[in-house]
C-alpha cells in the first residue's frame, strides 16, 4: 500500500511544473483573445447607449448645433453678365434682359401686412388666410455679379421682413427660396416685369405644400405657347432694340379640368363668359400676357363641375396673380379672382357671406412697396 502511495506523491511533484506551464499557456491565449475581440466590439455601454439613441461619437454626428445640410443650402445657378448694361427711369438693362428696379420700404410693408392681419382677424374660425410675397426677377434671375448694387434690394430680407410683420391668423408662404432653386429655368419674362406661367407654377407648388394639398404635376397640363411677346420693359427701356430683337414667349398650362367655367365682371359691371386660357396667337405684342383669366378684371368666377365638394377660395391680386390662379382650378369648385385695385367690396363680408375656405393673397413685392396700391388694398377689408 505505502508503494502505491509512494509512486502517487513522486508522479504529483513531477506533474507540478507541466501543470503550472499549461495554466501559463491557457492563460496567455486567453488574453490575446481578450485583447483581439476588444478591437473588434465596442463596450457594452456604447451599444446601449447607441440602441437607446443617445448621441454617438463627434467624429460621427455634424458638431452639436450645426443643423447645416446641403438641401438647406442649396447650390444655385451661377447667373453670368451677358452683354452690355444700361440704366433707365425704372428698369436696368442687361443684354436682352430687362430688371426692375426695387427698394424696399419697411413702413409700407408693415401697412400692406396690417391689411391682411384685419382680413385674417375678421375670417378668423371661417376661413384660412395664406399670403404668398412673389419676388421680382430682380431678386432670383439677376446675374451674381450685379448683386448688392444701391438699386437692387435683398428681396430675401424683404420677404423675411414682410413675413415678420403678419400675425399668427396668417399662413405666410415664402416663395424666394422655392424660386432661386428653379432661377436657371424661364421663370421670368425677359422683356416684362411678369413671372411666366412656369415661376407661377413652382408658387403654386409651394401654396400646395403650405395647404396640405398635392400639386398637380407639372408635365400632366396641355400646354399653349405665344410668342413674340414684348412687355413692360421692352417699353420701359423705350422700345430698345436688345429686348426687341429676341421677344419672349408665352407658355400657359390649361388646367385639367377642361369643363371649367369662367365669368368675369368688366370695369362696367358687364358679365362676360370667357376661356380660362385664352388665345392669343394674333394678339399684339404686348398683350399676349392677357392669356391668363380673362386679365385684370375687378371680379372673376371660376367654376369647376368635376368638384361636387362646395370647396371654394378667393384670391386677391394684382397681374401677378393671373398667371398663378389656372393652377387652382383643379383643387376647388369655386375659384373667386379679386383685384383690388378695381373691385369694390368689402373681402371679409364677401368671404362670410360666400362661405369662401380659403383667401389668398399674391402680390409681388412691387405692389407691396406702393404706398397707392396698399392703399387700395385698405379699403377693400
Amino acid at each position: 500500500m505505502s508503494r502505491y502511495r509512494g509512486r502517487r506523491s513522486g508522479g504529483s511533484s513531477r506533474l507540478i511544473p507541466f501543470i503550472i506551464a499549461l495554466l501559463v499557456a491557457i492563460a496567455a491565449i486567453v488574453l490575446v483573445i481578450i485583447n483581439v475581440t476588444k478591437d473588434k466590439n465596442p463596450a457594452d455601454d456604447v451599444v446601449d447607449d447607441a440602441q437607446q439613441g443617445d448621441v454617438m461619437p463627434d467624429d460621427t454626428l455634424p458638431d452639436e448645433g450645426d443643423d447645416t445640410t446641403v438641401e438647406d443650402e442649396p447650390q444655385h445657378v451661377v447667373i453670368e453678365v451677358q452683354g452690355d448694361e444700361e440704366r433707365y427711369d425704372a428698369v436696368y438693362r442687361v443684354g436682352d434682359t430687362g430688371y426692375e428696379m426695387y427698394t424696399y420700404v419697411e413702413s409700407t410693408a408693415k401697412k400692406y401686412a396690417d391689411n391682411i392681419n384685419a382680413i385674417a382677424d375678421a375670417v378668423a374660425g371661417t376661413a384660412t388666410v395664406y399670403m404668398l410675397p412673389a419676388p421680382l426677377s430682380s431678386g432670383i434671375t439677376l446675374p451674381d455679379a450685379l448683386y448688392g448694387k444701391d438699386i437692387f434690394s435683398d428681396q430675401k430680407a424683404a420677404e423675411d421682413g414682410i413675413i415678420g410683420f403678419m400675425n399668427d391668423k396668417v399662413v405666410s408662404v415664402p416663395l424666394n427660396k422655392a424660386m432661386m432653386a428653379h432661377r436657371g429655368e424661364y421663370i421670368y419674362f425677359r422683356t416684362d416685369h411678369h413671372w411666366t406661367a412656369t415661376g407661377a407654377y413652382y408658387a403654386y407648388a409651394e401654396f400646395c405644400k403650405a395647404a396640405g394639398k398635392t400639386p398637380t404635376p407639372l408635365e400632366s397640363y396641355e400646354t399653349e405657347e405665344f410668342p413674340g411677346f414684348l412687355g413692360t420693359f421692352y417699353r420701359d427701356t423705350n422700345e430698345s432694340s436688345h429686348l426687341g430683337d429676341n421677344p419672349d414667349t408665352v407658355v400657359a398650362y390649361h388646367p385639367l379640368s377642361t369643363e371649367a367655367t369662367l365669368d368675369y365682371t368688366d370695369k362696367n359691371g358687364q358679365v362676360i363668359r370667357w376661356p380660362i386660357i385664352y388665345d392669343q396667337s394674333s394678339a399684339p405684342a404686348s398683350y399676349k400676357y392677357g392669356t391668363f383669366v380673362g386679365g385684370d378684371q375687378p371680379y372673376t368666377i371660376i367654376k369647376n363641375p368635376a368638384l361636387t365638394d362646395g370647396s371654394s377660395c378667393v384670391v386677391v391680386k394684382e397681374s401677378f396673380g393671373n398667371a398663378f390662379v389656372p393652377f387652382l382650378v383643379d383643387h376647388y369648385e369655386t375659384v373667386h379672382v379679386i383685384d383690388y385695385r378695381y373691385w369694390e367690396g368689402s373681402v371679409s363680408d364677401f368671404v362670410k357671406t360666400n362661405g369662401v375656405d380659403d383667401v389668398l393673397f399674391v402680390n409681388n413685392l412691387s405692389a407691396i412697396r406702393s404706398s397707392v396700391l396698399v392703399g387700395y388694398l385698405h379699403d377693400i377689408l
